[in-house]
């Protein structure tokens, strides 16, 4: 086996070798390489790979070591990296031999930077429709990796459009029929320009109300939306826009990364809605077959208290439909501690 660091190749370089990749998605280009090591202040390292077997390509893997009070961690701006993505079409105890054999070079990069920790998590779209059998359990639970799982949610757009508006839930469906007031425009590859993403970054600033990390970083979502890996949604009233929703996409799936809204400019009927259906129906023309509209919260758990704006905001993506799936994490401990 031969790894390769993301380091030490081009970025188009590391994009062909993740093209190769079954089933991979957008979270392991190098495009969102580029803004996580951008994005996270405490990064001291990139220690990414990707893994070949007799010259054909088997995973790759997103590592970053951060530094928090003086302690080296495996995580990305203190939460989960990505787990190593193994091709979904080989077989079940290929890919197994293989996870054992990748976690093991994960330990030992930790062991490098006397890290205390590594923090994981499987991409749900890298397993959409649940058949994949290595990823339908959470496979970290063997290598010492504590359980610290979620849920998301997806929606399957080969379903027809008239189905996806069935699936939706009524007070959702009344609320996109309200919003067909604002005028809906989605910019690709072929419209994007540099003054709409500004707008993005003026949007999402004022209803922050203040400059965030991901409004200071929006020029990288110009380069995702140019490269054919995402787009913007504006909605607009009187010629104004008012509201944005940005999302990525790789292939044939779809992750929902962005949105915000100039609530004052509403004129009480919300955007929110008309915006994602539109986004839906834009994806399902483009060829997209399954998008993620984001994590699903119900409560506590042992790891996690949400607050309630997170459970409503849960609440208000499964209005959309779609099926809720494992999303799977896990922390492997490496100073005793067996807890947080």
């Amino acid at each position: 086996m031969e790894y390769i660091r993301y380091a030490d190749i081009s970025e188009i370089e590391w994009n062909r070798y993740i093209d190769m990749i079954n089933q991979v998605t957008f979270n392991y280009t190098a495009q969102w390489v580029s803004f996580c090591l951008e994005y996270s202040k405490n990064i001291v390292s990139n220690e990414s790979f990707i893994v070949l077997d007799n010259r054909k390509v088997i995973a790759a893997s997103v590592i970053y070591i951060e530094n928090y009070s003086g302690e080296h961690q495996i995580s990305w701006n203190g939460g989960y990296c990505r787990a190593p993505y193994i091709d979904s079409g080989l077989e079940y105890r290929i890919q197994e031999k293989y996870a054992k054999k990748i976690l093991s070079y994960i330990d030992a990069i930790a062991k490098k930077y006397q890290c205390t920790k590594i923090m994981l998590e499987v991409d749900p779209l890298g397993n959409p429709e649940q058949k994949t059998t290595f990823y339908n359990y959470n496979y970290l639970l063997k290598y010492g990796y504590l359980d610290e799982s979620g849920l998301t949610q997806l929606i399957d757009l080969r379903k027809s459009k008239e189905e996806l508006f069935a699936d939706i839930r009524k007070g959702h469906k009344s609320d996109i029929k309200g919003g067909r007031i604002y005028d809906v425009q989605v910019y690709g590859k072929d419209n994007m320009t540099e003054q709409m993403i500004e707008r993005y970054k003026e949007i999402y600033e004022e209803d922050a109300g203040k400059v965030t990390r991901n409004s200071e970083l929006y020029h990288f979502y110009l380069e995702f939306i140019r490269s054919g890996m995402g787009l913007a949604a504006f909605g607009k009233i009187g010629g104004k826009e008012v509201g944005v929703v940005l999302i990525t996409m790789y292939k044939k799936t779809a992750y929902y990364s962005s949105y915000a809204e100039l609530e004052t400019e509403l004129n009480r009927v919300p955007i929110g809605h008309i915006l994602q259906w539109e986004v839906i129906n834009y994806l399902k023309d483009y060829g997209v077959e399954f998008y993620e509209t984001g994590e699903q919260v119900y409560g506590k758990t042992h790891y996690s208290v949400p607050d309630e704006k997170i459970i409503n905001i849960s609440n208000f993506k499964r209005g959309f439909g779609g099926y809720t799936v494992p999303f799977f994490r896990g922390v492997k401990y490496l100073d005793g501690r067996c807890e947080r």
